[in-house]
């Protein structure tokens, strides 16, 4: 029932990882060096061949005369777009090449550094929160036919690793930014983690490659404290946060999401949950390795409640506790396996150009099943004890903005 979320790497896997040296800690206490998160369910013959670094080589160029380079290194690609976008790629027309979302095929290549930008350091307010970049961070992505989300699109989205014995990350869930130093998650997926192990990364895309234009945040986590009134197994009040040991840098791909009052609703919205689950349930299902994201309606309290207990695997006698929201419903669109702990959010009331987080993906009887929501831990019914810890351990009062 419930949306698992971690996976283990084989043996011989991670024997190669640390043969190549996918792992190498800077001098910062703190913070971890970037490297490659491989999460798919792909053949071992694939993954070998990616975790050895020889996959495509020598590819054959979508045409005899383009090279497969990094968009900021070809003079084809559309500059000077409005909204901060430097660049605009057509994944259908520029991206025929193998092995990263990045690369086009370019018959002008030029030698350009990537884009940078100048983040926000050691930010104090909450003000600037839910802020959405629906074009995506310097570059639009054009064409997509998969769901996929544009680089930094959600910049609160979160991925919880844990650092295994071999020095090889394994994903373990999502889970969002909502203060520099605090990731709110599911309780069910961390409470057997310890804190030492656990690394969120932060400003993550594509789990496969290192070379976006904005490098991603790897943090430490020194704390995690689950809901004082989190029951294990029916999973009630199934939030957890964790407390990092260095703020994160806020930045355009890079920001906190609002949290909602107590008594707010959201019936009848759309939302939008991301991840980097399952495509589909079950074995045949792989985990994404780019930020995927759909759009879910709100489903009330009673209506979800009638849905689940039309399931056989719940009994008639089944009632939803006041700590779950839902969403979903439609067919073939809804979070998956490997989504546990990601952010649902909304538009906020009086405001649809920002988010407020609305759920955090708990459990599901499957993934996508027509007329059956998803079910979601409440963030209204937890914000007080969110806010209140977040004070508690930072200093920081979000309903005050300092």
């Amino acid at each position: 029932m419930h949306r698992k979320s971690t996976t283990t790497l084989p043996m011989w896997a991670a024997a190669i990882l640390s043969l190549v040296g996918v792992m190498s800690v800077r001098g910062v206490p703190n913070r971890v060096s970037r490297q490659a998160v491989d999460t798919s369910n792909i053949p071992d013959d694939q993954f070998l061949c990616l975790l050895e670094g020889n996959c495509n080589l020598n590819p054959e160029p979508p045409s005899p005369r383009c090279t497969c380079v990094k968009w900021w290194n070809c003079r084809d690609v559309p500059r000077g777009n409005e909204g901060g976008i430097v660049a605009v790629v057509d994944v259908r027309l520029d991206a025929a090449c193998p092995n990263d979302a990045n690369d086009v095929c370019c018959d002008n290549v030029v030698e350009a550094q990537p884009p940078t930008e100048v983040p926000t350091v050691q930010p104090t307010q909450n003000t600037g929160c839910g802020r959405r970049n629906e074009q995506g961070v310097v570059v639009n992505f054009k064409g997509f036919s998969d769901r996929q989300a544009q680089f930094g699109e959600f910049p609160w989205m979160a991925a919880v690793l844990r650092q295994g014995r071999t020095g090889v990350p394994e994903y373990v869930c999502g889970g969002s930014l909502v203060h520099p130093r605090v990731i709110l998650t599911v309780a069910h997926h961390v409470r057997s983690e310890v804190a030492g192990t656990l690394i969120v990364r932060l400003g993550e895309w594509d789990f496969k490659n290192p070379s976006e234009p904005i490098p991603h945040q790897d943090i430490r986590v020194s704390r995690i404290i689950l809901h004082p009134q989190y029951v294990p197994g029916d999973q009630y009040n199934d939030v957890a946060l964790l407390l990092l040991a260095d703020e994160a840098v806020l930045g355009s791909t890079v920001g906190t999401i609002c949290l909602p009052p107590p008594s707010q609703s959201f019936d009848g919205a759309r939302c939008f949950s991301s991840g980097w689950g399952k495509d589909i349930f079950g074995n045949r299902g792989r985990y994404q390795q780019i930020l995927k994201s759909i759009d879910l309606p709100m489903v009330g309290h009673g209506q979800c409640e009638r849905a689940l207990k039309t399931s056989p695997r719940l009994s008639p006698n089944f009632f939803l506790h006041s700590s779950f929201v839902c969403a979903g419903g439609e067919p073939n669109k809804d979070v998956c396996t490997g989504d546990g702990g990601s952010p649902l959010v909304c538009p906020m009331p009086g405001d649809p150009t920002r988010y407020v987080q609305a759920g955090v993906v708990a459990w599901g009887l499957g993934c996508g099943q027509a007329g059956m929501p998803g079910v979601y831990a409440s963030v209204s019914q937890a914000s007080e004890w969110i806010r209140s810890t977040i004070q508690q351990n930072t200093g920081f009062d979000l309903r005050l903005g300092k």
